[in-house]
């Protein structure tokens, strides 16, 4: 049986045309006749955490709307990312397109390819403030923890 259930999934990009690789990758989301895209964060440009020296990001997420399951899910947006150019070369490393499931509603996944919540949700502001913009409610499955309570939720961002 399906379950429409809403899903989170973050965007980032710091290689090339930034704006236009979030724009196509958002496109190629919304092109997906298994995905809804229901709603888009602002965008916020963000120094990069980690990884060897480089540009700053654009981050932003999107409000989808699924049932697709999460491993499927993960298939698909990293498909996304190789058609976009991204090149998996080092870690935390420059990148044309970033998608990451930030939050499943109702689930908690701890696998060694995907953890959800994702697993630095809580100490990366350019992951919660788009997510907290698109599902304000956005809570942990587990531990019952409403992200918008966390102390990062309150921090300023630059907006694009």
């Amino acid at each position: 049986m399906y379950h429409i259930r809403r899903v989170v999934i973050g965007l980032g990009s710091n290689v090339g045309d930034r704006l236009q690789n979030i724009a196509q990758a958002v496109d190629r989301l919304r092109a997906d006749q298994e995905l809804h895209v229901a709603e888009q964060s602002p965008l916020y440009e963000t120094k990069p955490e980690g990884g060897p020296p480089q540009g700053d990001y654009l981050n932003g997420a999107v409000l989808v709307l699924t049932a697709v399951e999460a491993p499927e899910l993960l298939r698909r947006i990293q498909r996304i990312e190789a058609e976009l150019g991204r090149v998996r070369a080092e870690t935390n490393g420059p990148r044309t397109i970033d998608l990451d499931i930030l939050w499943i509603e109702g689930e908690t996944i701890k696998e060694p390819d995907l953890v959800i919540p994702h697993a630095r949700l809580s100490t990366r502001a350019f992951m919660l403030k788009p997510l907290l913009d698109v599902a304000s409610d956005a809570r942990d499955a587990e531990t019952g923890m409403v992200f918008a309570e966390l102390p990062l939720a309150q921090t300023e961002l630059k907006r694009v």
